[in-house]
């Protein structure tokens, strides 16, 4: 009769055969699981990264506003000859005074430029005038208000395009000004024709001359023999890094031109009337002999023009006001605070 007892011995192999089996899938199947887990990371790591160094190196540079003083092979002085030069006719006094300390809120502080430092900021403008390529407005530290920047290189300047100032009747300019060029004559205001300015409110230098200056040119025109300049005193220099409130005058029923610093009367010249033009309001250069000169290194602000002439006592009122308010409307002004 044969045996029906199981083999226990055989089932048993049996069975751990089956279990390392089903180890041996769990093992592989785990080993896949962590592959995906590891990919899904890295894929994750990677989009929220951002670009690369190379691609963040790629910003625009910062904007940075142009160091004071003149540009790099820039002359320091005018070309020669100049309005500035001695050739130019000298006018006499006929009475004058030392200026005072200038208003309060001139400063001897330095320009400092324009720049905002963002890259593709608007381009600052003034209305009414077109600004050339060199020329900056904005704040300048130590000063109230907004100031055109120029650094006495060709393309530092403000044009009108068309006249402003009626110069066949009585006028008044101002501007509070800072002078950064040891020499060289420097314009200010001026307006003119295509060859020469019919008035110029500025520096003008030669020889051991220095001395501010309200000059123009009478109904001839366009000589320098027909050039009247009303000049600051000796005490009244033309100085660096100083800020100077400069106001002409031209009383055209008197036949005679003021020039004013800080308030102060300076000289007054006896004039047979000043030479009508047609070019437009400068700030920062002057039209001499068909060319451009004089252009202006430091800081210009506080302009305005009145189709008066101002009394002594209205410029004395602008000086107060740190050469923003005379009591009476300008016709045009730029760089108010």
């Amino acid at each position: 009769m044969t045996s029906t007892a199981p083999d226990w011995a055989a089932l048993a192999e049996a069975n751990e055969r089956e279990h390392r089996r089903r180890r041996l899938r769990l093992q592989i199947g785990a080993g896949a699981l962590g592959v995906v887990l590891i990919g899904g990371a890295v894929a994750t790591a990677v989009a929220l990264s951002g670009p690369s160094d190379n691609a963040r190196n790629t910003s625009a540079p910062a904007v940075t506003a142009q160091p004071d003083g003149p540009a790099s092979g820039a002359p320091s002085a005018d070309p020669s000859p100049g309005p500035s030069d001695p050739a130019s006719a000298s006018a006499s006094a006929s009475g004058s005074a030392q200026p005072s300390g200038s208003a309060s809120a001139r400063t001897g502080a330095k320009p400092t430029g324009s720049a905002t430092g963002k890259p593709n900021a608007p381009a600052p403008t003034l209305p009414g005038l077109t600004l050339g390529g060199g020329a900056a407005v904005g704040g300048t530290a130590g000063h109230t208000g907004p100031t055109l920047v120029l650094h006495g290189n060709t393309d530092g300047w403000a044009d009108s395009g068309s006249p402003v100032v009626d110069t066949s009747r009585s006028f008044t300019v101002s501007a509070v000004v800072r002078n950064n060029a040891p020499t060289g004559g420097r314009a200010v205001v001026t307006q003119g024709g295509d060859s020469y300015y019919s008035f110029y409110l500025g520096r003008d230098d030669w020889g051991t001359h220095n001395q501010w200056v309200f000059k123009v040119q009478t109904a001839a025109g366009a000589q320098d023999n027909t050039t009247y300049q009303a000049f600051s005193t000796a005490a009244g220099a033309a100085t660096t890094g100083r800020w100077t409130l400069l106001t002409g005058v031209y009383d055209a029923g008197a036949k005679k031109i003021t020039l004013y610093v800080d308030g102060v009367l300076q000289q007054t010249t006896a004039v047979q009337g000043v030479w009508q033009t047609t070019g437009g309001l400068q700030l920062g250069r002057v039209r001499y002999k068909n060319t451009w000169s004089d252009f202006w290194d430091g800081a210009i602000s506080d302009v305005q023009v009145w189709d008066q002439a101002l009394p002594a006592t209205a410029v004395a009122q602008l000086n107060g006001s740190g050469g923003t308010g005379a009591g009476t409307t300008a016709k045009r002004s730029w760089l108010l605070p």
